[in-house]
């Protein structure tokens, strides 16, 4: 029994010291934090950190697979929710991530594209790790899309594939500028843009 309380106890550690690196990665960058920030703010013991995560590297990676894991679970959800149409299922998707990021004044950002510009094309493990998670993001949007029709969407001369894959990167540009506006404009333009009816 006591075995099981300590696994329990260092599980409830471990996805502390993950859900605040996505805080503190979102807000600062990888960069600028240091593992006694994020210690700090768990409230863990100095120097424990190392029972959890290899190094920096490491959790920094298994931080960027725990956000994308949760991200799948809601992306997934909200595309095959079937009291919805296809084309509402993928308009709640984009929709509700703009208001996520109006509940956070429109800073931050989306931690994918903070990883991606900070790290990817500097660390190959960082950019092997995120081009899956983004492949993994695209794939579940375009099969909506597949039962959707490109043509819905004013992109009948793409694929499935090619047309998530489109409007991921479109996404991503919007919500950069996002941060540099400090607003909702480049959201609403991207949601005025492809969802002509809606808007």
């Amino acid at each position: 029994m006591a075995r099981l309380k300590n696994q329990n106890v260092f599980d409830q550690n471990r996805k502390r010291l993950l859900e605040l690196g996505v805080e503190l990665i979102r807000s600062r960058s990888f960069q600028g934090i240091g593992i006694k920030d994020i210690l700090k703010l768990a409230e863990i013991p100095k120097g424990s950190f190392y029972h959890y995560f290899e190094n920096k590297e490491t959790f920094g990676l298994q931080v960027a697979q725990f956000y994308h894991d949760n991200q799948m679970h809601s992306a997934i959800a909200t595309l095959t929710d079937e009291s919805q149409g296809y084309e509402e299922r993928l308009y709640n998707f984009f929709s509700d991530a703009a208001e996520q990021f109006r509940e956070r004044e429109f800073k931050q950002g989306y931690l994918m594209c903070n990883f991606s510009t900070e790290l990817a094309d500097e660390n190959e493990n960082f950019q092997t790790l995120l081009s899956k998670h983004w492949q993994e993001l695209s794939t579940e949007i375009a099969k909506c899309i597949k039962e959707l029709g490109t043509e819905k969407l004013g992109f009948a001369h793409l694929s499935p594939e090619e047309c998530a894959d489109w409007l991921i990167n479109a996404w991503g540009g919007s919500v950069t500028r996002m941060k540099a506006t400090g607003n909702a404009e480049p959201l609403q333009l991207f949601l005025k843009t492809i969802f002509v009816n809606r808007t």
